[in-house]
């Protein structure tokens, strides 16, 4: 019986991450390069001082015009350097403008998302992006992003991040996110939005405020994937979340296993708010993993080695355009492993968070 149902959700998972393949290869667009409206860049740091650094000197490069561009830096109560450097580059560079947050409000404004609301209210800019601190931005990533909306119910863009990867630890990070990257956009194109993230992401300043802003959206430890749901969720407005080279964002990643499960933790308690639809879609390949887990320790090494062989050829076209399109193809030496952690995760983090919601991030707690 578990050998058959081994194969019944192996199946499923390969059909189904084949159709996300599609999606995937499909997530090009029309767009207008000649757009260009006002822009405003929101970055929220909270003792970033290792890092906020090479993030605002590519915002320094952006070749956006700058008199249609604002960058507001958000100080998130650090206690580190971070307000010294901020202060630094906007004195530097005029269109970047530095704000200290306050203390949290109570409601639904809590901890980032209280800093990165009070940024949105101090900007006028008809598109809001938003990028993190540890983050660096392509030199075109504004233009090359508002191209995409080229319709007046595109509602939401977002792109694709890259994580330094020198090191096998870090390589499995990196293919972690180009996976979970390649669906968000595979989905989009599907017509199913499932999430993004906030590290490359913009969005209609009339669509945030039609769904009432942070202010009217429930408190969410991700809130990115908060707004891109309630933006997403109106019926009104449409997403793109195109493979593009061009809006590539880079990011660092996790140093060490502990920091790596805080982030995941997060991610996972944050997606529990997804809907029905959006996780019955998750369902499949969470039965089918914690099936290879469980026909292993059952001894039928043979079915969970083809299967497993199923898994990875599935994933591989899956993410095969991301890696292309970003000449990220030397990861592939990586994907082995990468699937044996992948696998372990998925299966043991449902429990782990069953058990403790309690996240700790950025030397806050969050229930």
């Amino acid at each position: 019986m578990l050998v058959e149902l081994l194969v019944l959700f192996g199946i499923l998972y390969a059909i189904q991450i084949c159709i996300f393949a599609v999606g995937a290869h499909r997530a090009r667009y029309s767009h207008d390069n000649t757009f260009r409206p006002t822009v405003s860049i929101i970055i929220a740091a909270r003792n970033e001082d290792e890092n906020i650094r090479p993030c605002l000197e590519s915002i320094s490069r952006l070749s956006y015009p700058k008199e249609l561009l604002e960058v507001l830096v958000v100080n998130d109560r650090s206690t580190d350097k971070t307000a010294e450097i901020i202060e630094e580059f906007a004195s530097r560079f005029p269109f970047i403008l530095s704000h200290t947050s306050t203390p949290d409000p109570d409601g639904h404004l809590r901890g980032k998302t209280n800093a990165v609301a009070q940024g949105i209210d101090r900007t006028t800019g008809e598109f809001i992006f938003f990028t993190d601190a540890d983050c660096i931005v392509p030199e075109r990533w504004v233009e090359e992003t508002v191209k995409y909306y080229d319709e007046r119910l595109v509602g939401v863009v977002a792109g694709f991040t890259s994580l330094r990867a020198g090191k096998l630890f870090e390589a499995i990070q990196a293919l972690d996110w180009f996976v979970l990257f390649s669906i968000a956009a595979a989905t989009i194109r599907l017509h199913f939005p499932v999430t993004a993230v906030g590290n490359n992401l913009s969005v209609r300043r009339k669509a945030y405020e039609a769904v009432g802003g942070y202010r009217n959206i429930p408190f969410s430890i991700t809130e990115d994937y908060a707004l891109f749901h309630a933006v997403t969720s109106t019926g009104t407005y449409k997403a793109k979340f195109p493979v593009d080279a061009s809006t590539l964002v880079q990011s660092l990643p996790c140093e060490d296993w502990a920091s790596l499960y805080r982030q995941k933790k997060r991610w996972f308690i944050g997606g529990a708010d997804m809907d029905l639809k959006s996780i019955a879609l998750f369902a499949t390949g969470f039965l089918f993993k914690m099936l290879l887990v469980i026909n292993l320790l059952a001894g039928n090494f043979i079915p969970v080695l083809a299967a497993f062989a199923v898994k990875v050829i599935s994933d591989f076209l899956l993410v095969r355009p991301a890696l292309t399109t970003f000449k990220q193809m030397r990861l592939i030496q990586y994907f082995v492993p990468f699937e044996l952690y992948y696998i372990i995760y998925v299966v043991l983090f449902p429990p782990v968070v069953l058990l403790n919601r309690r996240v700790s991030w950025k030397n806050r707690q969050f229930r």
